[in-house]
């Protein structure tokens, strides 16, 4: 059997952002971590535990302050690879751009050929469930659609690594259900490596693979890691999904104990 190929490979990652060399206050330290292609991975930790500014790193928005990280595609080593999708759809789509337009804008900026680019949203419209949408400007759409957007226009670009920082945070619980579902859907036909942010612990069981837990701030770290081996799609009532909510949950007890402690 062939072994699965790395996606990413950080070894030693720390990230300051302070100035003073000789006392640095570190948001995350010594940080290891491998990230298989084709898997979907769940960073879960309480806010300001430093899980969007290691995303950051990832897509190359911050540079590491110490260690060595590779991002491994078809290109060798290539940030341009990962597509990033923001939490926020309002922040990231553009107002005066239909759905279509949206969708294609990078191809666009690539100067890619107008029929192509349109063959390319089509297609992303469609895997996405936003068929019947395409000439709507984002201001007409609710939340969730607006969501499916952002993620047709990241992967009309076709990045083999998916970086997603609690996107769904800000949707209504059913249409946040709705929007779990598709994400699975989508990433087991396109084979996308996912790297997932949240604070939420069902969500991660529901979605993930693989569960990194990272500790409170400062100075945070990957501390434990779980293997979720439930079938997909997984049913939060089973027995099996409570048994590792309730194992997941009890970090988290943990790190309300050390906070309360402080």
């Amino acid at each position: 059997m062939t072994a699965v190929e790395d996606a990413i490979v950080l070894k030693n990652g720390s990230k300051t952002f302070q100035e003073d060399a000789e006392n640095p206050v570190y948001v995350l330290e010594n940080i290891n971590l491998t990230i298989k292609k084709g898997e979907f991975y769940i960073l879960l930790g309480p806010s300001g535990c430093g899980k969007s500014t290691l995303l950051n790193i990832f897509a190359g928005f911050l540079d590491l302050s110490d260690g060595d990280l590779q991002i491994i595609t078809s290109n060798k080593t290539n940030r341009n690879s990962c597509g990033f999708v923001f939490q926020s759809a309002d922040s990231a789509l553009f107002p005066w751009l239909t759905v279509e337009e949206n969708i294609s804008f990078g191809l666009k900026m690539k100067k890619m050929p107008l029929e192509e680019r349109r063959e390319i949203a089509e297609y992303y419209i469609k895997l996405t469930g936003l068929t019947g949408h395409g000439k709507k400007f984002p201001d007409n759409l609710s939340g969730g659609m607006k969501q499916r957007v952002q993620l047709a226009r990241v992967l009309a670009n076709e990045p083999e690594i998916l970086l997603m920082d609690e996107p769904f945070g800000a949707l209504d619980a059913m249409t946040r259900r709705s929007m779990q579902k598709e994400l699975i859907r989508i990433w087991r036909e396109t084979n996308k490596t996912v790297i997932f942010v949240t604070h939420d612990i069902q969500e991660a069981i529901l979605l993930g693979q693989r569960i990194g837990i990272m500790s409170i701030g400062p100075s945070s770290k990957i501390t434990s890691s779980y293997e979720i081996n439930l079938p997909y799609p997984r049913d939060i009532t089973s027995i099996e999904f409570n048994k590792y909510y309730r194992q997941v949950q009890a970090h988290f007890e943990d790190i309300n104990l050390q906070i309360e402690e402080r």
